[in-house]
């Protein structure tokens, strides 16, 4: 899903409950929020949203790699990833 579809989706969904803001406001509105998400991300702070999900960031460790045209290791440096932990509420059985 892109943000202009959970833009449209939220415009007919406040248009069903009879709250009217234009596309243009909903939009700078959802990308608003996923630049707070993503701030608070690369500063290493979890994030949870109740019912959703969780995210946070790991370190992962240097590890030993190949390089397979060369056939040679290569160090592979050490990294930070975004893991998601869905909600129990959110993942329905």
């Amino acid at each position: 899903m892109t943000k202009r579809e959970l833009t449209r989706r939220l415009h007919e969904s406040l248009l069903e409950q009879n709250v009217k803001v234009s596309k243009r406001e909903l939009y700078d509105i959802v990308s608003e929020i996923f630049k707070i998400l993503e701030e608070s991300i690369l500063e290493g702070k979890k994030v949870k949203i109740s019912g959703f999900g969780t995210f946070t960031v790991k370190t992962r460790r240097p590890k030993k790699g190949m390089n397979l045209r060369e056939m040679k290791l290569i160090e592979i440096p050490e990294r930070k990833v975004v893991l998601f932990k869905p909600s129990r509420l959110f993942v329905k059985s």
